[in-house]
């Protein structure tokens, strides 16, 4: 087994073919949904969440016509561009680069973050835990188990292994490329605070920490949060448990990472004070914490398991504690408490929890099996069942998705946005070359979901959130369809008028529009000026 620093190529060519294993699994469901376009329709790319995740292809179509200052396209109100979500800008100039399609390019960066983050992981156990066998239960565990969700919708509840997927490592590999990479960077900030040993190590560690901090704070801000309330407590527990006095080293590395990512942190806290269309995007984006019966019922057997973990580190007469076992337990409760702090954001700070639930689990279920005198077998077949339990919970949720993509996009609501009718994909290509970026659509809430993200152009409405006073615009585009209203405010360039905005309405002042396009089933109006 070695030191607890050492891991055998054994090791690390199991953890590989482990991890691409589940990196794999997790395109079948869009390969799935890809195939069950329905007749006239073709698949749009996008799973889980999709108005989140078309939010991203319209970040990408940004850096894609070249630029590096990100803008609302979702809104119609103009303003200057800031520079934020970068990440996503730069994917748009890879996809540029390269020739590939936005779409294309989100999937690829998916898997590449979602390798990275299980090979960092691993090593992040590896220094956790000395023991081999723990290691792979561990690490089975953080990267292909979810909670009990599918058991607790019977029981009415509405379990976070359903709708959270930056709580989840199976979950957040499968949403988005920036939920892993955020995660993958915080655990190496995390090791290299508190495993940084011997004095040629230091400036090796400043730096590293450094440039690290800096990328998380481009890519996923609010792990930062995190990271330094976990090490903050960490630190405490260090100083009140050693004997050598202040553990300077890693309060050192802990204050290079807040001095490397602070002014990127402060610099996006006073936009969304201060930007007149970012600060209202920011009042409206609240993702409140979710009951703790439903934290509970999303982590299942493995939170129960961590519990058990965290009995056995803290009971009487065990060995004292490693930095390592000590980062964890913080970590755990740290998380817990940050849930539930008075912040609009609270759920964010769930990121990455299933990391020190997942090791803790491994430690509560390995030591616990231990204490009898069972066979290999028999220990084996109970590690395993815990293993599938979870990788059941997984399935489930990698699979409600495609449920949606087999029902009729015609009829169902939920299908209709995995889903684009080629007179629309059409359409949205004479957009993308015959429309300028600024100018603003009208159309059916799902078609300006889409329109960003395919055309480079500007929704009236398309984001409950990143549409800036969401629903006031939503009852302007409703009443336009409803032929109540002439004009919305801010005023739109283009109204896009095809099947789902036939359902809305037929408005008499289209007749006394212009018609600049008009092929498949779909026409697109000017409004004079």
């Amino acid at each position: 087994m070695g030191n607890r620093f050492e891991i055998t190529s054994t090791e690390w060519r199991r953890v590989t073919v482990w991890s691409l294993t589940v990196l794999t699994l997790s395109c079948l469901p869009y390969l799935i949904a890809a195939a069950a376009a329905p007749p006239g329709w073709q698949f749009a790319g996008i799973l889980p969440n999709p108005l989140d995740g078309h939010s991203y292809l319209a970040k990408m179509q940004q850096g894609a016509a070249g630029h590096w200052l990100f803008q609302l396209t979702y809104t119609p109100e103009p303003h200057e561009g800031a520079f934020i979500f970068t990440f996503y800008l730069l994917l748009g100039h890879l996809s540029n680069w390269l020739g590939l399609s936005t779409v294309w390019v989100f999937h690829l960066a998916r898997l590449v973050a979602g390798l990275f983050l299980f090979l960092v992981t691993y090593r992040f156990v590896a220094r956790i835990t000395p023991h081999r066998a723990e290691r792979y239960v561990a690490f089975a565990l953080v990267s292909a188990a979810s909670g009990l969700g599918w058991l607790g919708l019977i029981f009415g509840a509405f379990p976070i292994d359903l709708w959270v997927p930056e709580a989840f490592g199976p979950y957040s590999i499968y949403t988005n490329p920036h939920f892993p990479l955020g995660l993958g960077l915080m655990l190496l900030i995390l090791g290299r605070v508190v495993w940084s040993h011997g004095p040629s190590s230091f400036s090796g560690a400043v730096s590293m920490i450094a440039v690290t901090a800096f990328l998380l704070a481009m890519v996923l801000p609010f792990a930062l949060l995190t990271a330094w309330t976990v090490l903050g407590l960490f630190l405490i527990w260090q100083s009140l448990a050693g004997r050598e006095g202040l553990p300077w080293r890693q309060i050192w590395l802990t204050l290079t990472s807040v001095l490397a990512a602070g002014p990127v942190i402060a610099y996006q806290y006073w936009l969304s004070l201060t930007h007149p269309v970012l600060a209202g995007w920011a009042a409206q984006n609240i993702t409140s914490a979710p009951p703790l019966s439903d934290v509970a019922w999303g982590y299942g057997l493995v939170g129960l398991l961590a519990l058990a973990g965290i009995g056995w580190l803290l009971g009487p007469g065990r060995a004292e504690l490693s930095q390592g076992e000590r980062l964890i337990i913080t970590w755990a409760v740290a998380t817990l408490i940050l849930l539930y702090i008075p912040f609009a954001l609270q759920r964010r700070l769930l990121n990455g929890f299933y990391v020190p639930l997942g090791l803790l689990a491994a430690m509560g279920l390995w030591r616990w099996l231990n204490m009898f005198p069972l066979s290999p077998g028999y220990r084996r077949l109970a590690i395993t069942g815990v293993t599938a339990l979870g990788a059941v919970g997984t399935l489930f949720v990698w699979t409600l998705p495609v449920i949606s993509a087999f029902q009729s996009p015609d009829e169902s609501p939920t299908a209709a946005l995995l889903f684009i009718r080629e007179g629309e994909a059409t359409a949205f290509a004479w957009l993308r070359s015959n429309v300028e970026p600024d100018m603003v659509i009208l159309a059916s809430p799902r078609i300006g979901m889409f329109l960003p993200g395919e055309t480079g152009a500007r929704s009236f409405y398309g984001h409950p959130f990143e549409t800036i006073e969401a629903e006031n615009k939503q009852n302007q585009l409703r009443a336009f369809f409803a032929g109540d209203l002439a004009q919305t405010s801010p005023p739109s360039d283009l109204v896009f008028y095809g099947p789902s905005e036939r359902a809305l309405g037929q408005p008499a002042v289209l007749a006394d529009l212009p018609v600049i396009y008009e092929a498949e089933g779909v026409t697109i109006y000017e409004f004079k000026k």
